[in-house]
């Protein structure tokens, strides 16, 4: 029964982790200099209503970026100031950022220990020639699971973006600390239309992960079933 059973529980570990790892890597990937210069670049970003040019609104994004991205200390936010020689952040937004800052790193922190339990999980798997087989299953299913998650999630942004932001807010945040008057730095850098783009960049990137890794799991059961790695009737999930 145990041999049986262990080989079972870890192919749907390697299926419900899958989903935080691809996650926290397309988080990384848009929390980064790039993505702040590709946004302010587009012809259809708004402005500052403020006044505030684009090279400033730059140089102050990518420092939030960078104290996101690198654990920094909330005194490289406090130490910005904005051209008139203010300060750029007052206390209510550095509270917030060094709250996204602790859930930033969270979801990073997840996502290592997914790819560990992805990786160690999948190496297990491959030992035995009676559950390698999990692994290429494990791929598809999990890329399947994604994908459900991914539609559900998507629908959801797409009919009601606005319940969709406040509802993602209120569940990493406490009360309505998020919110801010359209005067403070914090929405004037990162206007609704930043965080649009954001999610529509994670969408895209899971799509393609997840189609990828459901392409490769499929081709290596068909492939390695013909090559005598596990027999059609292993195929069931639960066996």
């Amino acid at each position: 029964m145990n041999d049986k059973l262990w080989p079972c529980l870890i192919q749907w570990l390697l299926v419900l982790t899958l989903p935080v790892l691809l996650i926290a890597a397309d988080l990384r990937i848009v929390t980064g200099h790039w993505f702040v210069r590709w946004e302010y670049g587009q012809a259809g970003f708004p402005p500052d209503p403020f006044g505030l040019p684009t090279a400033e609104r730059t140089r102050l994004a990518e420092t939030c970026v960078d104290y996101l991205a690198t654990n920094a200390d909330i005194s490289l936010l406090a130490d910005l100031r904005l051209p008139d020689g203010e300060p750029a952040f007052n206390e209510r937004e550095l509270r917030h950022m060094a709250d996204v800052q602790v859930v930033y790193h969270r979801i990073m922190i997840a996502g290592i220990v997914a790819a560990l339990v992805l990786l160690g999980g999948t190496a297990t798997l491959l030992t035995s020639g009676r559950t390698r087989w999990r692994v290429p299953a494990a791929l598809l299913s999990g890329s399947l699971f994604t994908l459900g998650l991914l539609g559900a999630v998507g629908a959801f942004m797409a009919l009601s973006w606005g319940e969709f932001f406040t509802t993602f807010h209120r569940i990493f945040f406490e009360g309505d600390t998020w919110i801010f008057p359209y005067s403070d730095t914090l929405i004037r850098l990162f206007p609704m239309r930043f965080w649009m783009d954001v999610a529509i960049v994670i969408v895209v990137l899971l799509l393609i992960e997840t189609v990828t890794v459901g392409v490769v799991g499929w081709l290596w059961m068909r492939y390695g079933g013909r090559s005598g790695d596990f027999s059609r009737s292993d195929l069931a999930l639960n066996d």
